[in-house]
């Protein structure tokens, strides 16, 4: 007679005297039956015959996000659309991540690792790591607006981009986003190149950003984000660039008083899974899954948008000073940042450069 006692983390078995011999496999074999039965019954839909359901847990590369982060509803929004449309199919949302760079957070998701969800979230930047031409998206004044954005994401580009992840041994299943990027200082606004001249800014550790920093006359140093409001208290640094969710998720108001919206950069994100866990799924969850991720990434993109307006006021009130630099001087900027564009496009997109131009990418 087997005692089944289950936690949200591991499932104990207690084995009575009768069974003491009972080879372990067995009692493996039945538990996992006895927690598929569970599973079925509680997804299956009233009057219909109960079958498997696969739980997929899906997680964002960052463990700090507050609950309404728009990453964070669109996971659940995500969660819901697969609930609603496959009862083979349940999406668990973790609020933690895995540890580690976001190299190192790539190769758990790839390998299956213990701990790491068959789904995460992972921004473009971290991609780039197993397909260097994810890295194209962050480069400077490359997207122009949200619509170019969507055209890009949503179009060829994406499309191929997305296929690239095959070969990777990962499968790439939507878009959903982190927005543009702006800079905020302590030693008062960026409303022109020069005024970057010099600057200590802080970077994300990817040569792209640094080149950016470079070509515009600061002097960039990469840091985790980890570290950045240490270093920017400490005065290690003077300026960073980010998303304006991300700052205030950093709580960075209390040691920037200047933001300037500068819009210099895209991030993108993507919704991975881990390729055992897709090619165990039949084709129709398989199909499922991604209309779910695709129409659940397209709310999350409209909720980060209109989520700018209510990020800009609350640091405003949290003490920064909003300043939009005039369209001549981002032009300047964009004209200064050319090279760097060029070279990474020259370098990783042979193929996609077509696709690129087709969208309208890096023009005014």
């Amino acid at each position: 007679m087997l005692a089944i006692s289950s936690s949200p983390r591991e499932v104990g078995i207690r084995r009575a005297r009768p069974f003491r011999t009972a080879p372990l496999a067995l009692l493996a074999s039945l538990v996992s039956l006895a927690l598929l039965v569970s599973e079925s019954a509680l997804a299956a839909p009233p009057g219909s015959v109960p079958g498997p359901v696969r739980v997929l847990d899906v997680a964002d590369y960052r463990a700090y996000l507050a609950d309404g982060h728009p990453a964070r509803q669109g996971m659940r929004r995500f969660a819901a659309l697969v609930g609603d449309t496959d009862p083979a199919l349940r999406i668990r949302v973790r609020d933690d991540a895995v540890p580690g760079t976001p190299a190192r957070q790539l190769a758990a998701l790839k390998a299956g690792e213990a701990g790491a969800p068959a789904l995460m979230l992972v921004a473009g930047t971290g991609l780039a790591a197993a397909v260097p031409a994810f890295g194209l998206l962050d480069l400077p004044f490359l997207v122009r607006d949200e619509a170019q954005a969507d055209a890009l994401l949503d179009g060829p580009f994406g499309a191929a981009l997305l296929a690239r992840l095959d070969k990777a041994g990962l499968v790439g299943l939507a878009w959903w986003e982190n927005g543009f990027r702006q800079i905020s200082s302590a030693r008062g606004p960026i409303l022109r190149a020069a005024d970057l001249r010099g600057l200590r800014i802080r970077v994300i550790d990817e040569p792209v950003f640094a080149d950016t920093m470079r070509a515009l006359g600061a002097d960039p140093l990469p840091l985790p984000f980890s570290q950045l409001r240490a270093a920017l208290e400490a005065g290690r640094v003077d300026a960073q660039d980010n998303f304006l969710s991300q700052i205030l998720a950093g709580r960075l108001a209390g040691v920037q008083s200047s933001l300037s919206l500068t819009n210099h950069s895209y991030g993108a994100l993507v919704l991975v899974a881990n390729a055992q866990a897709w090619h165990a799924l039949s084709p129709a969850s398989q199909r499922r899954l991604r209309e779910a991720a695709v129409a659940a990434g397209r709310e999350q993109r409209a909720l980060a948008r209109a989520g700018e307006d209510a990020a800009r006021a609350e640091l405003s009130r949290l003490g920064m000073t909003v300043h939009q630099p005039a369209a001549d001087e981002l032009d300047r900027m964009r004209q200064l940042t050319a090279p760097v564009r060029e070279r990474a496009i020259h370098a990783q997109a042979t193929e996609l450069a077509p696709l690129l131009r087709a969208a309208g990418a890096g023009r005014p």
